[in-house]
């Protein structure tokens, strides 16, 4: 009878040894055939669930696995999604989990909070007055009265940020807000950690405002003159915008509708991409929507009524494959909706287009 195998003496070698045990396992779990089987497996026993919830292997889970689509947040609240949807049941369940902003302070405004981005199951609330629609850009917001808050629907925990300071706001008069979302953290950061961005303008520059709650402080990481963007102060501060998780870039599309600006968010890079959407008639019902193609460039979708009074088309826009120019874009194709509503567009995310329709008025003589 053979004797057994002597025990491994060298601390490095046996922390090598556990170190591929648990990549071996992560392969394993990685070709389970469902997220259920992946939950079962860490059911099981505290060493299989110490590597099924390891930041290492959650990575590499997501990167094949995309997160199913529960709903969206709107200004009404949190929309679950429906039967025959297969996410129905487990977005009835998330619903009733969660609370939607009931439990963060009131800000400095009588308006309620409302959302602005979502990422990471964080939820971006802003706080601001009450608009004048006397006013010409009734829908603008002055930087200093935007108040924030970052809050976890499911954990009920928030935090208020600190407004932007005056000595950062004062180096560029009557700065607007037109751009906020939620920017990624880093792979090696803790999931604690979040960051906020906010895009803000005038008639001559574009300012980018970063927070990170590891220093709870504002700075300005990037700049861009407005001399490449035109002098016309945007009309709307509801920009749409879309993550490259792969590139970890930002593209979003700025209030005058006809550039479309990339931020790379950890080395915060501004810059313009195209200059030519301007060709195309964009319908007044809503902000353009940007998703990624599955070549990851980024794809303009917008509501267009080409002759004022007849169907809505959805427009596609992508940039030209092969061309040198980075202003090279094209019309992709138009998908006609169904004449009966009246649409708006609410946002993009994960691949989806989300609209709303507004059942026309049959007796209506508008």
């Amino acid at each position: 009878m053979a004797s057994p195998a002597p025990p491994i003496a060298d601390p490095q070698a046996l922390a090598l040894l556990l170190t591929l045990t648990d990549e071996l396992l992560e392969d394993i779990f990685l070709r389970l055939p469902t997220p259920a089987d992946i939950a079962r497996a860490s059911a099981a026993c505290p060493s299989l669930r110490r590597i099924i919830t390891g930041r290492s292997f959650l990575r590499r889970f997501r990167a094949t696995h995309p997160p199913p689509l529960l709903g969206f947040v709107a200004y009404e609240g949190f929309h679950p999604a429906q039967p025959p949807h297969p996410s129905a049941p487990l977005a009835r369940a998330f619903a009733d989990a969660a609370d939607f902003y009931s439990f963060v302070p009131a800000g400095r405004w009588l308006t309620p909070w409302h959302p602005r981005d979502v990422r990471q199951g964080r939820v971006l609330l802003e706080c601001t007055p009450e608009c004048d629609p006397a006013f010409e850009y009734y829908d603008i917001v002055l930087l200093r009265d935007l108040d924030l808050a970052v809050c976890d629907p499911l954990s009920r925990r928030y935090s208020l940020l600190p407004r932007i300071p005056k000595k950062l706001r004062g180096k560029h008069k009557h700065l607007i807000d037109f751009g906020l979302f939620l920017a990624p953290t880093g792979e090696d950061e803790v999931e604690t950690i979040f960051r906020v961005v906010c895009v803000a303008c005038n008639k001559i520059v574009v300012v980018v405002f970063e927070y990170t709650s590891i220093t709870g402080e504002w700075h300005i990481p990037a700049s861009l003159s407005c001399s490449s963007l035109g002098t016309v102060m945007p009309h709307s501060r509801y920009s749409s915008f879309c993550h490259d998780d792969e590139q970890d870039r930002f593209y979003w599309m700025v209030p005058w509708r006809n550039k479309l600006l990339v931020l790379d968010v950890f080395s915060m890079e501004v810059s313009v991409v195209n200059s030519n959407l301007a060709n195309y008639h964009m319908h007044d019902s809503g902000k353009p929507l940007i998703v990624l193609g599955t070549d990851r460039t980024p794809e303009v979708f917008f509501l267009a009524d080409p002759f004022g009074d007849g169907p809505t088309d959805i427009i596609r826009i992508t940039k030209q494959n092969g061309s040198g120019s980075s202003d090279a874009w094209q019309l992709e194709n138009m998908i006609s909706l169904p004449n009966q509503y009246n649409y708006f567009t609410l946002g993009a995310s994960e691949g989806f287009l989300f609209l709303r329709g507004i059942l026309q008025d049959e007796n209506s003589e508008d």
